[in-house]
């Protein structure tokens, strides 16, 4: 049961990070590109499967709440010069990994993906299957902008292996469409939605935003009942993050539009409650989903994860970022892609590689992942299972957090037991913040000064 005080969001309710990854990605550095190839040696010694990830930067128009590394165009001919390059990127690090590995996942992300031709796609999987093999239940993800995809290009991605997608939906309410620059009806997504079903689509996800301009209570009630009535198999709801002195295109919301703290305080509790009710389940800080959708699965068997894509059933895999600002994640190493897309094609021309930005985590970062990983997911952490993981007991190796777990739970937000710890109902409001506690880097000087979005 959620107890939640005007005093809990006060104190709690400040910035940080969501933790798609830890160490989070402004921890990381700048590589000499030659340290990539000797990451991408770990994939060819570990027994793990592999996950691809492709970023597909282009959008037709610019949504203002966006926060992703996007490119306004509409000139065609962009995309094809992009995919050349894809594709010399995939065989570059098909040829260096000389592995028998299979395909878990794919996930085409941007940006929007379906702004490629058909012919493109097929040209970035052929060129993946040319180098690689898919296990038989590979899981192939698409994100769709309901307002651009066509039925015959649905069916197109269907006949070709996609089986799973993800709508932006953000909000129905037609005066905060317009202020986010996104004009988009519920009769266009719902008749998505139906085609998708009828072409086999599983796990449908809808995107939708809290806080941002002109939404109320009353506005984001109505875009939920919507919601409930189509009833996508997953949910993701995102905290929206004004940040206009990083990303410009913001300054075209007016600040005085925004909800109070308050009401998207409101938002977030209208949105849990009526959503469970409804019969989903809340899987994660931003997640919902049915209760046989395979992300409930994985949360009730303790074997979700979440990386850069979100929440995700696929666990213990090796997820290689493919295009401009593309990240991977490979055992011990973060790696990241340039991110202008100049200099992404310069690079990749040059040796068929891009990586500029990364770390190499040491055995404290790899003991405080975990830990997230674990309070983030499961909402419950073992001090068994972290000793046969670091053969380290857990309370040494974290006793100033320990005493200051203490505070969480006198504030209601877990359980300390002798033998693990378990996030309340209460707390997977404030996840993000008890992870907070564990993360070495937040709060150091010598580490860059980052504004991230409000924990609530």
């Amino acid at each position: 049961m959620l107890h939640i005080t005007p005093e809990l969001v006060d104190k709690y309710g400040v910035s940080g990070p969501r933790y798609t990854s830890y160490p989070t990605a402004p921890i990381w550095h700048d590589i000499d590109r030659s340290l990539q190839l000797n990451w991408l040696d770990e994939i060819t010694s570990s027994q793990r499967p592999l996950s691809f990830y492709i970023h597909i930067p282009f959008c037709r128009s610019r949504c203002y709440y966006c926060g992703c590394n996007t490119l306004v165009t509409r000139k065609q001919s962009q995309s094809a010069i992009y995919v050349e390059h894809l594709t010399k990127e995939i065989h570059r690090v098909g040829k260096l990994l000389h592995s028998d590995k299979q395909i878990r996942q794919l996930h085409f992300g941007g940006g929007t993906p379906t702004f490629l031709l058909n012919e493109e796609f097929e040209q970035i999987l052929d060129t993946i299957q040319s180098n690689f093999a898919f296990e038989t239940d590979a899981e192939i993800a698409i994100e769709i902008d309901p307002r651009t995809i066509r039925t015959d290009q649905l069916r197109f991605l269907s006949e070709k292996g996609f089986n799973r997608l993800s709508l932006g939906v953000q909000d129905f309410d037609d005066t905060v469409q317009t202020a986010i620059n996104r004009i988009q009806s519920e009769e266009m997504t719902f008749e998505h939605l139906q085609t998708a079903r009828s072409l086999g689509f599983k796990g449908i996800n809808f995107d939708l935003i809290y806080g941002l301009p002109f939404q109320t209570l009353d506005s984001f009630n109505q875009t939920l009942a919507t919601v409930i009535k189509m009833k996508p198999d997953r949910l993701a709801i995102y905290n929206f993050g004004y940040l206009p002195e990083r990303m410009r295109h913001q300054k075209k919301i007016d600040p005085q539009t925004l909800p109070d703290k308050k009401t998207r305080l409101s938002l977030v509790f209208e949105t849990i409650r009526q959503l469970t009710d409804a019969g989903y389940e809340y899987i994660g800080m931003d997640h919902f989903a049915l209760p046989d959708d395979e992300l409930s699965i994985a949360m009730r068997n303790r074997t979700l994860n979440r990386n850069f894509m979100g929440y995700t059933p696929k666990s213990n895999v090796d997820l290689l970022g493919i295009g401009m600002t593309a990240i991977s994640e490979i055992g011990p190493y973060f790696l990241q892609n340039e991110k202008r897309i100049k200099t992404y094609q310069e690079q990749i021309n040059e040796t068929g590689l891009a990586a500029c930005r990364g770390m190499a985590l040491s055995q404290d970062d790899l003991m405080r992942k975990w830990t997230i990983q674990r309070i983030i997911c499961h909402f419950y952490l073992s001090y068994a299972e972290f000793k046969a993981e670091f053969d380290s007991e857990f309370a040494a190796c974290f006793p100033t957090e320990m005493t200051q777990l203490a505070e969480f739970q006198e504030d209601g937000l877990l359980e300390l037991n002798e033998d693990h710890l378990r996030i309340t109902d209460t707390g997977k409001v404030f996840v993000r913040n008890i992870c907070m506690l564990f993360d070495a880097y937040i709060n150091k000087d010598d580490t860059p000064k980052v504004r991230y979005s409000n924990t609530v």
